[in-house]
């Protein structure tokens, strides 16, 4: 991808590309989840999933969701190098303290929504499988990712301050999920950490040297998806994350000398779509419809809320931004946050799906509401 046209950070590849046609009365900011005028709304996925799934038609039964775990490893490390491609691509000055608000506003979140769900959790005793603390902690994680905002060069300094944050919170979740999914699989979390950043090392070294001297498209096409499916099955096979070993090789194909991280990103770009749906259907499609379900989304949406309005608040007073603002588009979340949640589900040894079933209900309802948000088009920015 140029150098001079870097991703954003974590940018869902759902955002819509091009301004919303003016008689769409979805707001084409709110790009939380894919959802736009100009392209199917993510949230239609996770509905189709749903349908498809157990709970409903059954094409899709527990077993073939099953089998679909190596595609979602894949998935997860599609978003990883575009999470580390366009954190290789930034050098706009004041990086760092847009990396600092985005880290401060994401832990709030999370410090806000791990307290309260454990506090409710230990008093309503809900049947869960895994630690109250732990599960508390990952539902936090997984409610602090915000989506990416798609801003012109036409845009005010503020809005641009502003959708730099949300991009930047991806790379502090991506460290939080990878500690998540480690801490799930009982695995030590210093050795598999290490060891998923040294095999993405390699294996971003071997696809940089692979890729400028493919002999055209097909085989360079190749040598691409070679280099993904390799860094998906690095995060399966260590109980960690693929997002984390997408990530790190993100970063050196973005930093070495050469075209790979454009060769990278054109070819992954026309896979983006495709794989983001697949997770948003497994998601849908894994809802287990029970009364514990309510006891966790349903609060969760509040307490997401409530912890991106404190964190807007915090990030306004460190960057000077507009706390409305800030709010406006940090509220809408993100896919990272259901990708994350699925990749814990794929190292959980337990059917209950309930982790899983409430990030995502609670993320699509989520979206609904950040869609009635004020806020300015996107074409009039």
């Amino acid at each position: 991808m140029p150098r001079g046209d870097a991703p954003e950070i974590g940018r869902d590849v759902l955002d819509p590309r091009d301004p919303a046609p003016r008689w769409s009365w979805l707001p084409a900011r709110r790009a939380a989840l894919g959802l736009s005028a100009s392209a199917a709304p993510s949230l239609m996925f996770i509905l189709v999933g749903l349908g498809l799934g157990p709970a409903a038609l059954g094409v899709l039964p527990a077993e073939a969701l099953t089998r679909l775990d190596p595609v979602v490893s894949v998935a997860l490390a599609t978003l990883g190098v575009f999470i580390g491609l366009g954190l290789g691509a930034m050098r706009a000055p004041g990086t760092a303290a847009v990396l600092l608000a985005a880290s401060v506003e994401m832990a709030l979140t999370m410090v806000v929504v791990t307290g309260a769900m454990y506090v409710l959790l230990s008093r309503w005793a809900v049947p869960l499988p895994v630690d109250a603390a732990l599960f508390s902690a990952i539902l936090g994680v997984c409610s602090s990712a915000s989506a990416a905002m798609r801003v012109t060069e036409r845009a005010a300094p503020d809005v641009r301050s502003a959708a730099r944050i949300a991009d930047m919170d991806d790379v502090p979740l991506v460290v939080l999920a990878t500690f998540a999914v480690t801490a799930v699989a009982a695995r030590p979390i210093g050795e598999a950490t290490l060891l998923t950043v040294a095999a993405a090392i390699a294996a971003g070294t071997a696809g940089w040297l692979l890729f400028e001297r493919a002999r055209g498209a097909p085989e360079r096409s190749v040598f691409v998806t070679g280099a993904v499916l390799l860094l998906g099955g690095i995060g399966a096979y260590l109980g960690s994350s693929p997002l984390l070993s997408g990530c790190v090789a993100g970063l050196i194909w973005v930093r070495t000398p050469g075209a790979a991280d454009r060769i990278i990103g054109a070819d992954l770009r026309r896979l983006q779509h495709p794989l983001v749906a697949l997770l948003l259907i497994v998601a849908g499609a894994s809802i287990q419809w029970t009364l514990a379900l309510l006891w966790i989304s349903a609060p969760l949406v509040l307490l997401r809320l409530t912890g991106k309005l404190l964190a807007s608040a915090a990030a306004a007073w460190m960057t000077g931004v507009p706390a409305g603002l800030l709010a406006t588009i940090l509220v809408p979340p993100g896919v990272i946050g259901v990708a994350v949640a699925l990749n814990v589900q794929q190292v959980l040894d337990s059917p209950n799906t309930l982790l899983l079933s409430g990030v995502t209900v609670a993320a699509g309802v989520s979206e609904l509401l950040s869609a009635l948000l004020p806020g300015e088009r996107e074409d009039s920015c």
